[in-house]
C-alpha cells in the first residue's frame, strides 16, 4: 500500500486561479512524485468559500484502488476533516488526478491525505482584531460612497421596496475588497446593486493585528427606499 502525506498551505491565490484541470500535469505520475501532487493541489483546489469565510481547516484521508489503466474504482472516506464541503473538495481532486496520466501504478490501493490550512490568510472578525479596518473619511463618507453609487435600474424604481440590505465582506491585507456576499437579502435586483457598488469601493486601511496587516470580515448595512 502507497500512502502519501502532504500538507498544503493554500493561499488566497487560490480564489484567484482559474479552473486549470490538468494543465502542465498530463505528462507526470503525480501519484508516485510528491512534489507534482503537492503542485496539482496547489494549482486545482477550488477552497469551498463558507469555509474559507468561517476560517474552517482540516485534514482529508482517502483510501481508493485504480485499475488496470488507472480509473479510480472505489474510493473510502478514512478520516473526515470535520467538513463535508472540505471532504468534497479533496474527493473532487482525487478523481481530477485519475483524470491525468493513464497506466502508473495500476491496480493499486492507494490512501491520500490532503490538509486544507488558510495559513497566514486567515480572515480574521471584527472583535479578533486590534485596528480594524477603515474606509477613508470613516462611516459616514462610508455611507455617502455607497448611497451616492446606487444606480437602479428602471424595472426596479417603481416595486416600492424599502428596508435595509447587510452586505458581508473581506478586507485584504492590501485594503482592497473581496468575498462579497449578501446576509440579509431584500429584493434580488436590489441585492445585485448593493453588491456592485460594495465592490467598487475604493481601497480601504487594512486592519491590523499583532502590528500586521490582515484580512477582516466586515459587514455594513445598506438602506433602501425605492417608490
Amino acid at each position: 500500500m502507497k500512502t502519501i502525506y502532504i500538507s498544503l498551505l493554500i493561499s488566497l491565490a487560490l480564489f484567484a486561479c482559474e479552473n486549470a484541470f490538468g494543465q502542465n500535469f498530463r505528462d507526470k505520475d503525480i501519484l508516485s512524485d510528491s512534489t507534482a501532487f503537492a503542485e496539482f493541489i496547489y494549482t486545482n483546489t477550488h477552497y469551498p468559500l463558507m469555509d474559507f469565510v468561517k476560517n474552517v481547516e482540516g485534514t482529508a484521508i482517502y483510501k481508493f484502488d485504480t485499475d488496470c489503466i488507472g480509473r479510480i474504482n472505489e474510493m473510502h472516506l478514512v478520516n473526515s476533516s470535520g467538513s463535508s464541503t472540505l471532504d468534497g473538495e479533496a474527493k473532487r481532486l482525487i478523481y481530477e488526478i485519475s483524470m491525468q496520466k493513464r497506466g502508473y501504478n495500476n491496480n493499486t490501493t492507494h490512501t491520500i491525505s490532503i490538509n486544507f490550512k488558510l495559513d497566514d490568510n486567515k480572515i480574521f472578525q471584527m472583535d479578533e482584531v486590534d485596528e480594524p479596518p477603515k474606509f477613508h473619511g470613516g462611516n459616514k463618507e462610508l455611507m455617502n460612497f455607497i448611497n451616492s453609487n446606487l444606480n437602479f435600474p428602471p424595472e426596479a424604481v417603481g416595486i416600492c421596496v424599502s428596508g435595509r440590505i447587510t452586505c458581508g465582506f473581506v478586507v485584504e491585507k492590501d485594503g482592497t475588497i473581496k468575498i462579497i456576499e449578501i446576509l440579509k437579502s431584500l429584493y434580488d435586483m436590489v441585492d445585485a446593486e448593493a453588491i456592485r457598488v460594495i465592490g467598487r469601493m475604493p481601497k480601504w486601511e487594512a486592519g491590523k493585528k499583532d502590528g500586521k496587516y490582515v484580512r477582516v470580515y466586515f459587514t455594513v448595512p445598506v438602506s433602501i427606499y425605492l417608490q
